[in-house]
């Protein structure tokens, strides 16, 4: 957390770097501006205000098997310079995936070490999971699940294919969304980044920097 400053309301406005220290902020924002108040009594403040740096969400899924962690690294790596390029380096990434696959371990462990790096450079990236709720919704469980992340409004969706392998079915909801979908697969020593046309966006759905005007942060 960083405290921006503080307002003619006497409000004191603090940075939150996720949505988990936001919440803990406002669970115990009154005796902490209390205890302020008391050790600096000049201070009189009255109230505080937790912010998020502004987001941007992309939807992170793989074939089933997909192996290739140096193409996934690159393309995340790749993908971080564009928002900062697009957006400034005050934009964090969250990075989502959807289960508790090598793959999905692999995604996690390169943001927070890609954080761990750039520490005090660049907003930190982070890596979420939601994972389907069986025990709430059966046989249904990866459907309703699906159907939330989309709504949840990713700006970006990376799918990692292997060889030959159809893409995530989510891509398809994403796709109907207008969410811009970018495929991604290695045929041979030379990865093919390919983009996907979806139905709401013009032309080729290829990096962030591409579709900036659909990006809005969160």
């Amino acid at each position: 957390m960083e405290p921006l400053g503080v307002d003619a309301q006497m409000r004191l406005h603090v940075l939150c770097e996720s949505p988990a220290w936001r919440t803990q902020l406002q669970l115990i924002g009154k005796p902490v501006l209390t205890r302020i108040n008391e050790i600096v009594p000049e201070a009189r403040l009255t109230g505080l205000l937790a912010h998020m740096r502004p987001r941007i969400l992309v939807l992170v899924v793989a074939t089933d098997n997909f192996a290739d962690e140096q193409l996934v690294s690159d393309v995340l790596l790749e993908t971080c310079y564009d928002v900062i390029e697009a957006f400034g380096p005050e934009h964090q990434v969250a990075l989502k995936v959807l289960g508790e696959s090598a793959f999905d371990h692999h995604v996690g462990r390169w943001a927070a070490a890609h954080t761990s790096a750039t520490a005090g450079v660049s907003a930190p990236l982070y890596g979420m999971v939601h994972l389907p709720d069986h025990a709430e919704h059966g046989e249904g469980a990866t459907w309703v699940r699906d159907r939330s992340v989309i709504a949840e409004g990713p700006q970006l969706c990376l799918a990692f294919c292997a060889p030959g392998a159809p893409l995530p079915a989510i891509t398809q909801l994403a796709t109907g969304a207008g969410i811009p979908v970018r495929r991604l697969r290695r045929e041979g020593p030379v990865a093919e980044l390919s983009p996907v046309r979806t139905t709401e966006t013009a032309g080729e759905a290829g990096t962030v920097a591409d579709v900036r005007q659909r990006i809005a942060p969160r």
